[in-house]
């Protein structure tokens, strides 16, 4: 169905050096911004891991995004319209940059634990209007890309990168692909499409 519509020790902060507590401070300010999920595994990658990775989401522009190593997290729909490949501070590695638009995100947030969900489980909420277009970095560990049908693969995995994932395949019912479809008038979204360059996606008409 869709809608529409660290715990910190103070007592350890207050031993050792100088240098040690604002290194450990430095730590804990840098998980509080990362957000639900924890720790990068492949943000940033070769130049050729990046773009194999951004031929695929142009192939397959419907993504799943969803932080398996989180204790819970919320599934979000993606409707990927052009990626790009940006240098980042550390020589030879590089991240990609997608562009596109929120659709849809699951009424609740589920654990690992709790996959595969049952049909009745899955309930989502449309995104509003002028929230929902995106574009930032993505982590190949926590993006997942359209396989079969309603089959999503983690996408680290299908490009044979070394990762440690909870979730390897998430699959959505079939009426949530023929609701996206049908309101947002995507078309190619259930097709297999062969490889093209990565730029726009190429059912983006854009």
């Amino acid at each position: 169905m869709i809608h529409h519509g660290f715990m910190t020790r103070s007592s350890s902060l207050s031993r050792g050096t100088p240098s040690a507590r604002i290194a450990v401070l430095a730590v804990l300010l840098q998980l509080a911004f990362a957000g639900h999920c924890v720790g990068d595994q492949h943000q940033w990658n070769p130049f050729l891991v990046c773009r194999e990775a951004a031929e695929t989401i142009a192939a397959r522009p419907l993504l799943v995004s969803y932080c398996s190593l989180a204790d819970e997290d919320y599934v979000e729909f993606w409707a990927a319209r052009s990626q790009r490949i940006v240098a980042t501070s550390s020589p030879e590695l590089y991240e990609l940059i997608v562009s596109g638009e929120r659709l849809y995100r699951s009424d609740c947030a589920f654990s690992s634990g709790e996959f595969p969900v049952s049909k009745e489980q899955w309930t989502f909420h449309e995104e509003t209007e002028g929230a929902h277009w995106f574009s930032l970095g993505v982590d190949l560990a926590y993006v997942y890309v359209q396989v079969a049908g309603g089959t999503f693969r983690c996408l680290a995995q299908l490009l044979d990168l070394p990762c440690v994932v909870a979730v390897e395949t998430i699959r959505l019912p079939d009426h949530v692909l023929d609701e996206v479809v049908a309101r947002h008038g995507i078309k190619c979204l259930l097709t297999a499409w062969p490889l093209s360059p990565f730029g726009r996606c190429p059912c983006s008409g854009r």
